[in-house]
């Protein structure tokens, strides 16, 4: 496949994902009403730091676009299939039992769930309008460094997806090189990355709030059921899946961390002082840094 048709085609899915995840974020938009009638006691725990999210901001592009570069225009990962290269007996038995063929429905319902997962932030629009650059910007870091991660471990590891292994694979995705990205899951990362980003978000915002038990429970139950479609799609193995949601959870937890003031307090330097004192055995000074 040339390489026009390989960008046209990587662009055509992230439209498909994006187009979804508008969709969902419109049919959000009443949420600031519904919180309103909930009586939701919001906290501001978050705030912005421009070193900090210069640096968090710069490490996501540079390895998003990095990735993309070397995948696409460089073609770092080479594509030669040999069919004796990959044997079932060589995969895992706890892997296998997962291995199913090749199912487009279920990968386009996967798809559907990791927008919903991906637009669950959306709920964050009941927050006083002048935290959405905050949100805003935890989540597009959240979103490039779990994509950048993802994307060159891919790039690192070669792994053919599971339809592989059967006779009925689709050939479209042995032309544009997308057969051997098995490890980890892109979806499932996405999703468990949206997870844990809107549950921490979430509690860190309304703490008192029981509704925080059901927001977890949502959002990382689609994830989960992300996952388990990929797996059923013939897309992924189990270890795909579980890698990818360790870490979609693992920087959607932690880029919130790194904005709340408990973070921010770990690297504030006491306050230098000096103090002067006159005692029986002379003059002493002592200077705190």
């Amino acid at each position: 496949m040339s390489f026009f048709n390989k960008v046209r085609r990587c662009i055509c899915r992230r439209m498909l994902t994006l187009f979804l995840f508008l969709c969902v974020c419109a049919a959000g938009s009443g949420t600031r009403l519904f919180a309103q009638k909930l009586d939701l006691d919001y906290v501001q725990p978050f705030s912005l730091n421009p070193v900090n999210d210069g640096i968090q901001l710069g490490l996501g592009a540079v390895l998003s676009g990095s990735a993309f570069v070397c995948d696409k225009i460089i073609d770092f990962k080479k594509n030669e299939y040999n069919p004796e290269d990959w044997k079932k007996s060589d995969i895992a038995s706890f892997d296998q039992i997962f291995m199913r063929p090749y199912s487009k429905p279920l990968h386009i319902v996967g798809t559907g769930t990791t927008a919903l997962v991906l637009a669950a932030p959306a709920i964050f629009a009941i927050m006083p309008s002048s935290e959405w650059l905050t949100i805003g910007t935890m989540y597009a870091e959240t979103l490039l460094l779990a994509n950048g991660i993802k994307e060159w471990t891919k790039l690192l590891v070669y792994r053919a997806r599971p339809y592989m292994y059967f006779d009925d694979y689709p050939e479209d995705k042995l032309e544009d090189g997308d057969w051997n990205c098995s490890f980890p899951s892109g979806h499932t990362t996405y999703a468990f990355a949206g997870a844990a980003f809107t549950t921490m978000v979430f509690c860190q915002c309304f703490p008192n709030s029981n509704w925080k038990y059901a927001v977890a429970g949502l959002s990382f139950g689609l994830a989960a059921i992300t996952g388990g479609l990929r797996m059923a799609s013939g897309n992924h193995f189990f270890t795909d899946v579980f890698i990818g949601a360790v870490i979609g959870t693992a920087v959607g937890f932690a880029v919130p961390y790194m904005h709340t003031k408990t973070f921010y307090g770990k690297f504030e330097r006491k306050s230098k002082s000096g103090q002067a004192a006159l005692t029986p055995a002379g003059f002493s000074f002592s200077y705190n840094f």
